[in-house]
């Protein structure tokens, strides 16, 4: 996830959806407002696993250029293990690459500070 100090501003085929991270600081508040802006399909796991297999298939937005904006980016998962906030950074990384993807989507996660 980069991380930067104002949104960058993107051209109009992007599409760009946002979390707030300050009212994600557990997973427990995380996934279902993830899964929500990014419209998981309801059996959606709350966990990595199943978060990796959702962000790589995310044609069901109709979107071949989506950025996950994330902002007040240093609260999400502040209330959870260091580890384990350094696993869902490892699953936005993995998303990101055009390797793991389903779907054909330019996948890219950036978050802001405040």
């Amino acid at each position: 996830m980069d991380l930067s100090d104002s949104i960058p501003s993107f051209p109009p085929h992007v599409l760009v959806v946002e979390i707030d991270g300050a009212k994600a600081r557990t997973f427990r508040s995380f996934y279902p407002r993830i899964a929500k802006v990014l419209l998981f399909p309801d059996y959606f796991g709350n966990n990595l696993d199943a978060l990796n297999d959702c962000l790589c298939s995310l044609e069901v937005l109709g979107n071949t250029d989506i950025v996950l904006l994330i902002r007040n980016a240093r609260e999400l998962l502040s209330k959870e293990k260091k580890e384990k906030k350094e696993a869902l950074l490892q699953v936005f990384r993995a998303a990101e690459k055009p390797e793991n993807r389903y779907d054909g989507v330019k996948f890219r996660v950036i978050g802001v500070k405040g």
